[in-house]
Order: C-alpha cells, then structure tokens, then sequence
C-alpha cells in the first residue's frame, strides 16, 4: 500500500497553567499534526513538536510545501528507505530532525493500523505493561513549588523533578524544603537545562543537593565540552543524565565514547522518530547503560509515540522518564485519554499507536499563518 497523501496542520495547545524553566515561562505550545494517508483512506498520526523558538509552525510550512512531494507514491511499509530520504532533509539543521519525527512517527501508526497490530509489536514487542513517570515540578515560588510537590506525591508519582539553575541559594532553599515535604521514599531529580555555565559551580551545587536526596542530576553543564562532563561525573555522587545535548546517535555517541554520561534522555522528536531513538538505546545498549525518555513536550500523539518506544526497550532504565507533557495541556486533538496510575503511564493499546484524532478538536485547535 502506498502514501496517498500527508498533510501537516499547526495548532496550539494551551497549557493549563504557565510552565516555567531556566529558558523562560510558557503560556501555550506551537504543534504540527501530521496525517499520513494509504490508497484506502486508512491515516496515522504523527506530532511535530518543538518546546522553543516559537515552536513547530514554521517545521510545518516546511514540510507541507518541501518535503510532501518527494514522499507521496512510496511504500507505507518502506520504512527504511523513507528514513534515509527524510534523514537527508535534515542535512542541514537538527531542527528537522523534529519535522521527520512527526512524519515518521505518522507512518509507523499508520503501518501499524494496516497491519492490525501495535507499534510496540514492530519495535520488538511489549517488554512492560507501564512505565513510571517523574512528576514535575516547574519554577515558580517556593510555596508554590513545596505545594506542587505535595500534590504529585498525592498523585502517586514516586520521584519528582525539580527545573533548577537560575539562583543556586533560592535552588537549594526550594530541594531542602521539598525534602522536608514528601516521603523519603519519594525520589528527587534536578534538571538545570545547561544552567550551570562554570564546571565547578555545578558541582558545589550538586553536592548540596546530594545532601537532600537529590539522585540523578539532567544536563547540568552545556554538552559542549565533554571533558567538564566527564570530570564532573566522575567526582559527583550523583547520576549525570544527558539531554539537552542528546539528538541523535551520532550526539549518543560522542558522549558515551567520551564517558560523560551515567544515563541518556532520548527523545523521540529530536531523534528523528522511532528509528532514530531505538538506535540511541541500542548504542547505549553496547555500552552497557540504560536510558530514559523525554517529552519535548508533546501532546497524547506524540507521547503514544514515546510510550510504544518505552515499552519495547529492553534498556529502558528503572528510573522514571518523563513523557507526561500531555498532561500539561488543557486541550487536546486527539479522541482517547493516556492514563497515568499511581505515577506510571499504562502503555495504549489497540492497532498503530491506539490513537485517534477528534477532527472536530483538531479544527478548533489549528491556527492559520
């Protein structure tokens, strides 16, 4: 069966409150829906997703008036071949590694709902039934923040993540008191976003933090120098987990080569799709490390996407991962709910990704422009 035709549609979901982190607060997130449609009408649906710089819109143009073309004709089933042509679009910036996310994404749902089976199938088959989720914890003021805590600790989440990095005192006031707050059983994470520009300020920070239970640290210094990376793993007690500086394989590379990882935080979006992020773990496969999973983040779409992944992993690290941006967001295109229970999201089941788009919601939600 062939591609009879792709279309990607932007739209907006609204946040149900503001999300704030070191780069700045967010009141909404720009998004590309991608359908992707056989000769019998069949569709898949993919998520273009993209947390800065305005967004996925100008991604969607992109691939709309670029990329549409070069696809339509081709095998649904060619996956392969697909991901070496749309991995040449994207020769010249790793920003189109999230364009190919969300078309690559969108033919794995729809070859999977032609073939009647999961996407998780497909991937290797289901390892697990859900997959633990930090619960998150945005900036904002201390009372605020020791109150969010409270309540993802009531939701059942059973490790938090804290945004860090722009006022180390007011940090560290925020880990101490949240320590206080919820259980000892609860883990703590910190994510800094690149925040902590000096190597040596990292680890002074980090040490407090360690005090108050504080276990895994995510990209606390930017990616470009591995050998601060590297020292400031080796001299840390804590667990030094790579994101911002993660994209694709050959990034996953570079820092396992380098030892400047403990763990990697693969995103489905910035790996260019599925294919692009099962490769990350079987690299850190080989290097005998687990991974965690992001959320760029992405609306229920996308985060099925991620979820399948998760499920099909066998190196998907005990510690939580992160796809529950959705939850963010007070609306949504698509028909069915993802359910968190007891702070694990249960894998969709049903044929493709176990999605739906409510077209309805979808035209309330897309923008123009």
């Amino acid at each position: 069966m062939k591609i009879a035709s792709i279309e990607v549609i932007p739209v907006r979901l609204p946040f149900r409150e503001p999300i704030s982190d070191s780069w700045g607060t967010y009141h909404a997130s720009n998004h590309g829906i991608v359908i992707v449609r056989d000769e019998s009408g069949l569709y898949g649906a993919g998520e273009i997703a993209l947390a800065w710089f305005g967004g996925a819109h100008g991604l969607c143009r992109e691939v709309n008036e670029f990329w549409i073309e070069k696809l339509v004709g081709l095998e649904v089933c060619g996956l392969s071949r697909i991901d070496a042509l749309l991995g040449h679009l994207c020769s010249f910036s790793k920003r189109h590694l999230l364009a190919k996310a969300g078309v690559e994404t969108a033919l794995w749902d729809l070859y999977g709902k032609s073939l009647g089976v999961p996407v998780y199938n497909l991937l290797g088959g289901k390892l697990r039934d859900s997959i633990p989720l930090t619960g998150g914890v945005s900036m904002g003021s201390l009372d605020h923040m020791v109150e969010v805590a409270a309540r993802r600790v009531s939701e059942g989440y059973r490790e938090l993540k804290l945004k860090v990095g722009l006022d180390d005192k007011l940090d560290l006031e925020a880990v101490r008191c949240i320590r206080q707050t919820i259980p000892d059983s609860v883990g703590l994470r910190v994510d800094a976003n690149m925040a902590w520009r000096d190597v040596k300020r990292a680890k002074r920070v980090i040490d407090e933090m360690t005090h108050y239970g504080v276990h895994i640290v995510e990209q606390p210094i930017p990616s470009d120098n591995l050998d601060d990376l590297r020292w400031l793993r080796e001299q840390t007690e804590a667990i030094i987990l790579i994101d911002d500086g993660l994209w694709d394989v050959q990034d996953a590379k570079r820092h396992l080569d380098a030892g400047a990882a403990d763990m990697l935080h693969v995103y489905v979006s910035e790996a260019g799709g599925l294919q692009g992020a099962k490769r990350i773990f079987e690299l850190a496969a080989l290097h005998g490390q687990d991974c965690t999973i992001g959320s760029m983040p992405e609306g229920r779409i996308g985060a099925a996407a991620s979820a399948h992944l998760a499920a099909a992993m066998p190196n998907l690290s005990g510690y939580a991962s992160d796809i529950r941006g959705f939850t963010s967001y007070g609306s949504d295109v698509a028909s069915e709910e993802l359910v968190i229970s007891e702070g694990e999201l249960l894998i969709p089941n049903g044929t493709g990704f176990g999605i739906t788009i409510d077209f309805e919601k979808l035209k309330h939600l897309s923008v123009h422009g």
